[in-house]
């Protein structure tokens, strides 16, 4: 095959070039797959992505204690999608970040003319405040666990309007679900996997559906219901 090509080319080239090109010739002869390397697929060359996610809030909230502003509605839910208002949510499921199997969601209060998004908590002493707030449900999935379509497991809910700089609230943190010595009087959330992108959240049944009170120490009953959706489906 090298010979041939110097055949082809001799005629118009000089022998300097001839040499050259036989050389590169006889290269790929011996190797072939170096002259053409492979060029990397789209995921290997992007890695592992965490979804985004949006927290789909109920409109009819008379009953729960975590309600929605009401915003963005679509007739059941209110609906907090990532990236709009300000809304920053995310589901750790990958080694791209912690893989925590964490399912985040931040929000930023309206401010400047600037879109923003809140949440209300209503305490069973008729004691309410509506703040922006970082909340993380803990463990829903990650490279190593997934909760199986149809199944239920308990999960550790943190609902911190606190966190979030100039906006004091009543508890600093609102801890659903016990972590060591942590929330011990409080009850975690049930989690049931809907589909391969869903997730329903919900307390348990009464009297098993309080939220201890970071700052004053008090566990109050504070039922909650909202739904979960990946941007893209996971296994």
């Amino acid at each position: 095959m090298v010979s041939h090509l110097l055949q082809r080319v001799a005629r118009g080239a000089s022998a300097g070039v001839v040499a050259v090109l036989a050389l590169s010739l006889a290269s790929c002869e011996k190797n072939p797959g170096s002259a053409m390397p492979t060029e990397p697929t789209l995921e290997a060359a992007r890695g592992a992505t965490d979804p985004t996610a949006t927290w789909k809030i109920p409109l009819a909230a008379a009953a729960l204690a975590l309600r929605s502003d009401g915003m963005n509605g679509d007739g059941t839910y209110s609906v907090y999608a990532n990236g709009v208002c300000g809304v920053s949510a995310t589901i750790f499921a990958t080694t791209a970040g912690s893989n925590s199997g964490d399912a985040t969601i931040q929000t930023s209060a309206p401010k400047g003319g600037k879109c923003g998004r809140v949440f209300t908590l209503s305490y069973p002493d008729a004691f309410t405040e509506t703040l922006p707030s970082f909340n993380n449900l803990n463990v829903l999935e990650n490279t190593t666990y997934a909760i199986p379509v149809g199944t239920t497991v308990r999960r550790r809910l943190i609902i911190a309007p606190g966190s979030i700089s100039n906006n004091p609230s009543r508890c600093g943190r609102l801890l659903f679900g016990p972590n060591g010595s942590v929330g011990v009087a409080s009850d975690s959330l049930l989690v049931t996997r809907v589909d391969a992108s869903t997730w329903q959240v919900q307390s348990q049944s009464a009297p098993n559906d309080r939220a201890y009170c970071e700052n004053n120490g008090v566990s109050y009953e504070m039922p909650v219901s909202f739904v979960i959706v990946s941007s893209a489906p996971l296994p």
